[in-house]
């Protein structure tokens, strides 16, 4: 059964004012809670706001994930409450479906009133919580929702936040499912040898060609003869359709980095699909290797997971915090190379705005649409050049569903 869950959870002011170490977990969301409060601030004055809101809902995924902690503690009273903080525990406490019809009535019915208190909004830092919960139980009142079980419960757990200090972020699980998933969870941390690229990947099963040569020895071989005639000044073209997008990003990462392993001027391959359309060139043969002395610093950083597509796998929504790509957008009618080229600048624009943000290490769970795979991964090879002068400050693991073995990690891109 799927259901639609929200986790409150509260944080001490400290944690907002500063980044912390609270117990034995590091909490490190001030800057993304100050870069997500002047986008707001930006989205009212109604200027470039397809650009702002893809900024804001990063901020707000980067600062949901932080904390996904195994910290929380479920509190229901003022005593409760004060025991989590004192013994280093998040105070959390859940809210169901009917929550969200309700705060949904409010936003259609009252929408300008609603808009005014922030409701809808994922955090509230502890300057924001007395006026808010007001609001929220004033409105509610004058719905006639005073007395729903889901507002109650919202309501207590922002009076207790306001009593103690606390700011409130909401942790949204929109697909929750009720029964256990027979995939794998994701893991809490980046294994050092996912992260350095030191793991053997297990390419696609059962997918040969007449000669009897598995798909992943033949696209190898395909796109070393391409950078072979890019090198001598002749066109050397690569039709990925059809292709799995597993093996895809694979060969992909062991032709992105330079045969020296430093930073080299670009071996540009053409890219071609089976409709006849052709994508933006490629560049291989580029990347500097990284020293796993180098990349050790990422093994710590948080991860966002992040699915590919939206509506794709609900089973794997439940464990993910953001979709890189909204299914309805990349999903159109149109050629392979102009879906490619748009999620070649959507990945572009939230990369580049990810760099104020701090280190990032992106959980990439793909699904198999060949455009957007190579769109996402030409888009990364551009940003990995960009910073290729510092210390590595991205890190990308592609994740590849395996049915009961659940998700297998590829190769890192650092």
């Amino acid at each position: 059964m799927i259901t639609a869950r929200f986790t409150l959870c509260a944080l001490p002011s400290i944690v907002w004012e500063q980044d912390v170490q609270w117990g034995d977990q590091d909490i490190a969301i001030r800057s993304f809670v100050a870069d997500a409060l002047g986008i707001e601030r930006r989205l009212g004055k109604g200027v470039n706001l397809d650009n702002e809101r893809a900024r804001y809902t990063l901020c707000c995924a980067r600062l949901e994930a932080a904390l996904k902690l195994p910290i929380h503690a479920p509190v229901s009273d003022p005593g409760a409450f004060r025991l989590a903080l004192d013994a280093f525990r998040l105070p959390v406490c859940f809210l169901g479906q009917e929550y969200l019809d309700a705060v949904d009535l409010m936003l259609r019915e009252v929408r300008a009133r609603s808009m005014e208190m922030r409701l809808g909004a994922t955090f509230f830092p502890p300057p924001m919580v007395e006026a808010h919960v007001a609001a929220f139980s004033s409105l509610a009142s004058d719905m006639g929702l005073a007395d729903h079980a889901e507002i109650q419960r919202r309501t207590t757990f922002f009076r207790l936040a306001r009593q103690h200090a606390c700011g409130v972020v909401e942790l949204q699980d929109p697909y929750h499912f009720e029964e256990p998933l027979p995939a794998a969870a994701p893991q809490t941390a980046v294994e050092e040898a996912a992260l350095l690229g030191s793991q053997a990947i297990e390419m696609d099963e059962g997918v040969f060609d007449n000669e009897g040569r598995n798909a992943a020895e033949i696209l190898r071989e395909r796109v070393e003869n391409a950078v072979r005639l890019a090198r001598q000044g002749r066109p050397g073209a690569v039709n990925f359709s059809n292709q799995p997008h597993n093996v895809i990003t694979e060969v992909l990462n062991e032709f992105a980095y330079s045969e020296s392993g430093k930073v080299e001027e670009p071996v540009y391959i053409q890219v071609i699909y089976t409709d006849g359309s052709q994508g933006k060139p490629l560049p291989l043969r580029c990347l500097p290797r990284r020293e796993p002395v180098d990349s050790a610093s990422l093994a710590h950083v948080q991860p966002l997971r992040a699915a590919m597509l939206s509506m794709r796998h609900l089973g794997m929504d439940h464990d993910v915090d953001m979709a890189w790509f909204r299914n309805r957008e990349v999903s159109k009618a149109r050629a392979f190379s102009e879906t490619d080229e748009f999620c070649y600048s959507q990945t572009r624009k939230q990369l580049q705005q990810s760099r104020t943000q701090g280190d990032l290490t992106l959980f990439f769970y793909q699904t198999g649409l060949q455009p957007a795979v190579i769109g996402f991964y030409r888009a990364l090879i551009d940003e990995l050049l960009f910073r290729d002068s510092s210390l590595p400050s991205i890190a990308v693991i592609p994740h590849y569903y395996r049915g009961r073995r659940g998700y297998q990690q590829g190769r890192a891109w650092v």
